[in-house]
């Protein structure tokens, strides 16, 4: 657990200071100017706030006044804090993507003094993401690029490599540092000193070098009433907590964690200074909390990138549908000519004409075919993609979390803990297989058209089989059966895809049901039809929100994306029982849960 992970500690003094140094060298053509002044601080209002929409107005609003002015470099530097913008509120997929089109933009007007930003900012991104070689080299590649008479950014970029090497290679992270602080003293910005200052009290800090963060902290603190208002609180309480580790004053530094406002920093502090106390029973029980925040944190991440490739794919399908669009009318168009000129030699070559139309109308047929074939196979990749790199992935970082924890010599855990954790390592693996599985049922159900329909099901036995495992009292809920039907009641059907139906209907209750809620289980006939048998699951759940009654049948669509499964237990149901001649519907009526019946015929 040494050396935890304080990359986003270097993330944000890049985040608070990034409108800061936008007056610097962006807006010297603006000193004077109220409109761009005004609207500047507007966009510094919005950066605080969780109003997305709000702040892209006002980014997008200062950026055309700024073409309009011809002032490039604070164009660039608008767009460049709105990158910033969409990284801290964990939008890295769309902060990628403003990034490249930046670049274009970039090489397009031939403004190429700039993208060393557009390279900065690609390594930030990569470095929260955790890529940190990938991170290294656009780092380095933006100090090729810069002009190394712009001080300030120059400074940036050396504090971003010791950012990213902290951990690994402290000594050339403080090798980085001291470039930066050395370049900031020639540019006379005490502001921007007293930051890199902070920072090397933290870097010291990674490198267990107390004498450093002594030295480090004290002139830190030095400029706190030197330069009043001009004093940057980015890394005061992270300074604060660093001296109080090298002074072995471990207690006040646990209660000085909780001044920081990010919970995965303080969860990171608090395992260090538990491990240098020598507490490893809490050094390995907080490590476990920050492990279970990060995972979170990710798969919110993950969600959201995911969404946008899906966003991505569905304006590429949409644009080739509207080539296929174009060009069907080209087609047509090609037909009107095509039909016209053999309309002239109509006698001469009645036959051949005959012949030529029922040849270009089969290519039409098969090219319709073959659209719709690419437009499914789209469909299909999409929801793929959004839910199989959750579902599996989840399952996965747990495995290989809790195996190194195991592996670990240095990790010293109970019989019990180990015992819990080699449950949920088994709970996560029997979660793969079970996607895996539902994945190959619904492509197998996919290709089989006809189902043997020879089984002689008894109605009221299947329904007590289907409760009689969650009889006891350990479930966390009741299961009640309401058998309204005879029970000599038997129909003529599949049983073995009769009880999958059951099955995931049941699943799916007991996914919505909540500590203490009750599922009920019913046979009874139709109402209007005495030939059809139904079976209904209830549960007393969160019910289905208005709009997804039909959404919910739909191939791997979730009405909560934080449940197990990925959703295709709904879709396989209804498709079988479509297949055994009948149907699973939702019954729109019952607002107490969810209440899901299958119709089946008979005979």
């Amino acid at each position: 657990m040494k050396n935890i992970n304080l990359r986003i500690i270097g993330v944000i003094i890049f985040l608070a200071t990034c409108l800061y140094t936008t007056n610097i060298s962006g807006q010297e053509k603006t000193k004077k100017d109220t409109t761009a002044a005004r609207l500047l601080q507007i966009v510094r209002n919005a950066f605080n706030q969780n109003n997305e929409q709000q702040f892209y107005e006002a980014t997008d609003n200062y950026r055309k006044y700024l073409l309009g002015e011809d002032n490039m470099l604070g164009y660039y530097l608008c767009w460049k804090n709105e990158v910033l913008y969409d990284v801290n509120h964990n939008h890295f997929y769309r902060a990628l993507r403003k990034t490249m089109r930046m670049q274009a933009e970039m090489e397009r007007r031939g403004d190429i003094r700039e993208l060393y930003m557009t390279t900065q900012l690609r390594g930030i991104i990569y470095s929260l993401r955790g890529n940190i070689p990938l991170a290294h080299q656009y780092f380095e590649k933006a100090l090729e690029q810069v002009d190394h008479s712009q001080v300030n950014n120059l400074a940036s970029i050396y504090m971003d490599l010791a950012n990213i090497e902290m951990d690994t290679q402290p000594e050339d992270a403080m090798r980085h540092l001291d470039c930066a602080i050395e370049i900031i003293k020639g540019s006379d910005s005490p502001y921007d000193y007293c930051n890199a200052i902070g920072f090397k009290v933290i870097v010291a800090y990674a490198m267990r070098d107390w004498k450093a963060v002594n030295k480090a902290f004290t002139e830190y603190i030095g400029m706190k009433d030197k330069l009043g208002d001009n004093f940057s609180t980015t890394y005061y309480y992270y300074a604060l907590i660093c001296k109080a580790a090298a002074d072995k004053r471990y207690s006040d530094a646990l209660q000085l964690t909780y001044n920081l406002t990010n919970t995965t920093d303080i969860y990171k502090f608090q395992t260090e200074i538990y491990e240098l106390a020598g507490d490893t029973e809490r050094a390995f029980s907080t490590q476990k909390h920050y492990m279970a925040i990060k995972d979170s944190v990710n798969n919110v991440i993950m969600s959201e990138e995911m969404m946008g490739s899906a966003s991505d794919l569905e304006y590429a399908e949409a644009r080739n549908m509207s080539i296929a669009k174009r060009n069907t009318q080209l087609q047509y168009a090609i037909t009107i000519v095509i039909f016209t000129f053999l309309l002239i030699g109509m006698i001469i070559y009645r036959m051949n004409k005959n012949r030529y139309l029922r040849k270009l109308q089969r290519q039409n047929h098969d090219l319709l075919i073959a659209r719709d074939k690419a437009q499914e196979a789209n469909r299909m990749k999409i929801s793929f993609l959004r839910n199989m790199s959750h579902e599996i992935r989840t399952p996965l970082n747990i495995i290989s979390g809790y195996a190194q924890i195991i592996s670990d010599p240095r990790t010293l855990t109970s019989d019990a803990e180990r015992a819990d954790i080699a449950k949920r390592i088994s709970h996560s693996t029997n979660t793969i297989v079970r996607i895996v599985d539902e994945i190959l049922d619904i492509s197998s159900k996919e290709s089989i058209h006809y189902i043997d329909k020879s089984d002689l099901v008894t109605c009221n036995d299947l329904l007590r089989q289907l409760a009689e495992p969650y009889q006891d009292e350990e479930s966390g809920f009741s299961v009640r059966v309401e058998l309204l039907l005879k029970d000599s009641c038997k129909i003529v059907t599949n049983r073995k895809e009769l009880q999958k139906i059951l099955n995931h209907l049941m699943d799916n209750a007991i996914k919505f049901t909540p500590q203490g809620g009750t599922i009920t289980l019913r046979s009874y006939h139709h109402k209007l039809d005495q030939n059809m048998i139904c079976f209904s699951v209830t549960d007393t759940g969160c019910g289905i929100k208005e709009g997804d009654e039909e959404k919910i049948f739909e191939h791997f669509y979730k009405s909560d994306i934080y449940k197990e499964g990925v959703g295709l237990g709904l879709s396989v149901a209804r498709r079988v029982a479509r297949q055994l001649g009948g149907d699973v519907i939702l019954d729109t009526r019952y607002k107490e849960g969810s209440r899901f019946i299958l119709q089946l015929p008979k005979e």
